[in-house]
């Protein structure tokens, strides 16, 4: 089993992508996967203890929101997980660097690069 780990506070030490799994949720508004492809993320900087902001290589953007709200995730501001398949999905556990607390990822959405902007603005 891989461990991948946020050295820095905002940058993944493997990268991500799109996957497989979409789907639209009601009203067809945002679309929900099950996993992306580390090798195709670029950052990860974190908005709130409850949000992650996913920087793919291209210029895609995904948001990533938590179940509940994680302990000391801002604050610190990384955070690992472990994989045997270079994917990061909605049934990974988060576990924050410094404090140790985990975390459980809720859903993986799909965002438009002002919905990105958007999200930078409240970190």
């Amino acid at each position: 089993m891989k461990a991948f780990i946020l050295a820095l506070p905002f940058t993944l030490i493997a990268a991500a992508a799109a996957t497989s799994a979409l789907a639209e949720t009601e009203g067809g508004e945002e679309k929900t996967q099950q996993c992306i492809r580390l090798q195709y993320v670029d950052q990860t900087p974190v908005i709130d203890n409850k949000t992650i902001l996913v920087e793919m290589k291209g210029n895609t953007y995904k948001r990533i929101d938590l179940r509940n709200r994680c302990s000391g995730l801002k604050i610190e501001g990384g955070f690992s997980h472990s994989t045997s398949i270079n994917k990061l999905c909605i049934q990974d556990t988060l576990r924050v660097l410094r404090s140790g607390s985990f975390c459980m990822i809720d859903k993986i959405v799909d965002i438009t690069e002002e919905e990105a902007k958007a999200l930078r603005t409240k970190s």
